[in-house]
């Protein structure tokens, strides 16, 4: 009876330590992995570059009341500067795929002077740039964007026409008259975004926009301080404009978290 009890404490022993074993050997248990996801809503910051042409075109002449209609044109004007602004927008991302809506404002100092009607220069500056746009992109090695983007674009240009006139004793005389223009046009562009945390992303970016034609008045009387409006040049003027751009985007909220 003795040897039958001690056996069965040994067997129930053996038993336990297995078990006690299967126990210890078992995986930890680990907290699930946050996810990458393009949702939400971003705003952030950019700098670049800007270069493009502006074409001007004469389309009549006024003086008197008397107009007389023209078509010849006297300028095309390279220009060039940087820019710096925000972006504010909002993505939706399905599976590989992002959708997305973007406005952008920048300030910028693009500029450029040109010779024109022999002894005048043309100069155009223009100093912001509004776009909204729409953005569809995939995702490509984990946390990087690939998009393209279009949309609307408007931009508010400074035109002058100076004359300077050098005289027989070397003395000079000129003056020059202004005018602005606020363009309309659509823009095309891609880009590549890296979110490098769960938060914050780069991106750089190539934007191509093609404004409107725009006819604006150069008012030559009142500059030599005549009556305003007793002679005018109106002028057709066409913006054209490439942005080479870069900055940073902060994404509110966090992660999203796998489940298991």
């Amino acid at each position: 009876m003795k040897t039958k009890l001690a056996a069965a404490a040994l067997l129930l022993a053996s038993t336990s330590l297995s078990f006690a074993a299967d126990l210890a050997t078992k995986a930890p248990i680990y907290a699930p992995a946050p996810v990458w996801s393009w949702t939400g809503f971003y705003l952030g910051a950019h700098v670049g570059a800007g270069w493009g042409t502006t074409e001007s075109t004469v389309t009549s002449l006024s003086a008197g009341g008397i107009v007389a209609p023209v078509s010849f044109p006297i300028a095309q004007n390279s220009r060039s500067g940087f820019l710096g602004g925000g972006q504010l927008g909002y993505n939706w991302q399905s599976g590989w795929a992002v959708f997305g809506v973007q406005g952008d404002i920048a300030g910028m100092d693009v500029k450029g002077t040109t010779p024109c009607i022999v002894l005048a220069s043309c100069t155009a500056n223009s100093d912001w740039l509004a776009t909204v746009t729409g953005r569809f992109g995939g995702v490509v090695a984990d946390r990087t964007l690939v998009y393209v983007k279009g949309g609307a674009a408007w931009m508010h240009t400074d035109h002058t026409f100076s004359v300077s006139a050098v005289g027989p004793l070397g003395g000079g005389v000129g003056g020059s008259v202004s005018s602005s223009s606020n363009a309309f046009g659509w823009t095309l562009g891609l880009g590549a975004e890296y979110a490098f945390d769960h938060n914050w992303s780069a991106f750089i970016e190539y934007d191509y926009i093609d404004f409107d034609k725009k006819n604006i008045g150069f008012d030559f009387a009142a500059a030599a301080g005549g009556p305003a409006g007793a002679a005018i040049a109106n002028v057709d003027i066409k913006n054209k404009l490439s942005i080479a751009k870069v900055g940073l985007n902060y994404k509110f909220g966090g992660p999203v978290v796998a489940r298991y």
